[in-house]
């Protein structure tokens, strides 16, 4: 079996992998589980083809195969691919990929795609419904209003909600938990994310030195940061841009930037009101230029100048 996993929710995809890892024998596990990074399938190809020396399943992963890393040499190694027996189980995991190529259509000739992407962080019913369904899963006992917290404290960060949620299971020992003690375990860290946006859009240079230093103060994942900004700058633009080509309907507005509650775009609208479309167009081009440099490895100290940099677009308008 040959899958490709893609996506933004790390913590999807990492249970998808604990499913395959389930079913290899757990004595054999040292022989029959293989990790390789994507610059390394030649070698990943090469194990999945062997037969396992135990004689039952194998689970061969190959991670960070973002494609696009790949030419003509890689091309011909998944030619090999049609001589994976059907007891290896071969998982190409890849944050992104380009469709278009034409090494990803080669693969998806054999390989079977799974996509996980992230619940928008503006959709709190799905999130509650995904942590109302975990805690179920562990029996882990929360009252509607702790789950409705958690929804707003954890946002879509999944790994989070994971940790999170076996903690207060922990804790909880086999009876409800409610809001006011779920409240004391569990800090609100995404509202700081979402208010550090707000602050770079309003060009409040103190203010996002502040909620920047409290987050990274407290191990805040960066990755987690900047996927919450990029997430809602890329919804101001897109209400922007909108409003600005005339569509004055909320239902309409709310269609066309793919927002499910049209109650939201009331908000909207006043947030975007005195922002300039061109400053809103740089940010996101400058905080998925950051979410790069993140993932080739930047770390803390580069995000501040960039962060103040996106803050000063707004500060001149």
């Amino acid at each position: 079996m040959i899958v490709l996993l893609t996506g933004d929710d790390q913590h999807a995809i990492q249970e998808q992998i604990n499913q395959y890892k389930a079913e290899i024998d757990a004595q054999w596990l040292t022989l029959c589980y293989h990790r390789f990074p994507a610059d390394h399938l030649d070698r990943g190809i090469s194990v999945a083809r062997t037969r396992s020396l135990t004689g039952g399943k194998k689970l061969v992963i190959v991670e960070n195969c973002h494609l696009k890393q790949w030419g003509d040499t890689e091309l011909e190694t998944l030619q090999q691919l049609v001589q994976v027996p059907e007891f290896t189980i071969l998982v190409f995991v890849a944050t992104t990929v380009d469709k278009r190529l034409k090494i990803y259509k080669h693969l998806v000739k054999y390989a079977k795609l799974f996509e996980f992407p992230l619940i928008p962080p503006w959709r709190t019913d799905l999130i509650e419904k995904a942590i109302a369904t975990h805690a179920k899963k562990i029996k882990l006992v929360l009252s509607k209003g702790a789950v409705e917290y958690l929804a707003e404290a954890i946002g879509n960060d999944m790994t989070r909600a994971a940790t999170e949620l076996r903690k207060l299971y922990i804790y909880g020992n086999g009876r409800q938990l409610e809001l006011a003690e779920v409240k004391e375990l569990v800090p609100c860290q995404t509202q700081n994310s979402l208010q550090l946006a707000s602050a770079i859009r309003q060009g409040e240079s103190n203010q996002v030195l502040h909620l920047l230093d409290d987050l990274l103060s407290r191990s805040e994942p960066l990755m987690v940061i900047v996927a919450t900004l990029l997430t809602q700058f890329r919804t101001w633009l897109w209400v922007k841009s909108a409003i600005v080509s005339g569509i004055k309907k909320d239902s309409e507005l709310a269609q066309l930037c793919s927002i499910s509650n049209p109650n939201r775009i009331y908000y909207l609208r006043q947030e975007v009101a005195n922002t300039s479309i061109n400053a809103l167009a740089k940010a996101v081009t400058m905080v998925l230029d950051l979410e790069m440099s993140i993932k080739r490895g930047a770390e803390s100290k580069d995000l501040l100048p960039i962060i103040l940099s996106i803050s000063r677009l707004f500060k001149l308008t």
